[in-house]
């Protein structure tokens, strides 16, 4: 029978030779079979936050490709978020079908009204800033796990309380080695750039004590938020790793964990957990 005569969910599918056809409803992302016993195993859905970008001349929505690849290639199913949706009174619809989130890097600055600065920024996506923190007030309420790179750890700590260097380049206390050479071949941009000492009691000692990292970033943590957990530091004290107690998953990092993640076991470590945690997510709604 055709799959169009079914148009609530519901489709005939050949299953082996003792199910030649079997009942099964679709749902987003999800396959589940009345038939079975054992539950088919389930790509959990991660929403990736999209940025403001000049494409071509006109303005556009964009992800770089190494944050979706990272995602499909350890087992999820990417989905971008444009910023438009922190307007949309019912986006918690779209919200809802979502089993992670990822908050990437990006060129622009978190406004600094938003963590009471007033100096000024040059690059700024306050379209992303307002996204971000519906997510993130989304995904802690609904105990999604999240993993936040770069700016998307900047904005965790924005989010729950914390303060940011805006230049460390004209901090004395702060090394070079944070800033990448704009010069550079990209491979030599996201070389390891410093090592990084993992603080116990985490979940980033469940890895180890410490680890060698890439480094491009301006800004960074400077008032830790009151809720969070330092899970990482730089040999300079800068704090380059975060997560919040209270919840399974919920990390920030400040270096770029999604350039060549196969090829570095803390990259690994990081978006196997993501994956795992928001997995569990998705067969709990399919119970």
């Amino acid at each position: 029978m055709a799959a169009m005569d079914y148009p609530t969910g519901w489709r005939y599918r050949h299953l082996g030779k003792n199910f030649p056809y079997c009942k099964i409803f679709i749902t987003i992302g999800r396959l589940y079979n009345p038939y079975s016993k054992k539950a088919m195993k389930v790509t959990p859905i991660i929403g990736i936050i999209c940025c403001r970008k000049d494409i071509e001349g006109q303005p556009g929505q964009a992800v770089h490709e190494k944050y979706i690849n990272s995602i499909s290639s350890f087992g999820g199913m990417p989905i971008l978020l444009p910023a438009d949706l922190a307007d949309i009174d019912d986006a918690w619809r779209l919200f809802d079908g979502l089993d992670g989130l990822l908050l990437t890097g990006s060129y622009s600055n978190v406004a600094p009204l938003h963590y009471r600065a007033d100096h000024e920024e040059t690059y700024l996506d306050e379209a992303r800033d307002a996204l971000s923190f519906r997510l993130l007030d989304y995904a802690t309420k609904n105990h999604l796990p999240v993993l936040g790179i770069c700016r998307g750890l900047q904005e965790m700590n924005v989010y729950f309380g914390g303060t940011l260097y805006p230049d460390l380049f004209v901090n004395p206390d702060f090394s070079k080695k944070h800033k990448e050479n704009n010069e550079a071949s990209l491979s030599e941009q996201y070389g390891l750039a410093h090592e990084i000492n993992i603080h116990s009691g985490g979940i980033l000692a469940t890895f180890g004590q410490s680890a060698k990292v890439n480094s491009l970033h301006k800004q960074a943590i400077k008032d830790l938020g009151p809720a969070l957990r330092i899970e990482a530091t730089a040999p300079d004290g800068l704090i380059e790793a975060v997560s919040h107690p209270a919840y399974d998953f919920v990390v920030g990092v400040q270096w770029h964990p999604e350039w060549q993640p196969h090829a570095h076991p803390l990259s690994q470590f990081l978006f196997n957990s993501l994956i795992q945690q928001a997995r569990q997510v998705a067969e709990q709604k399919t119970t």
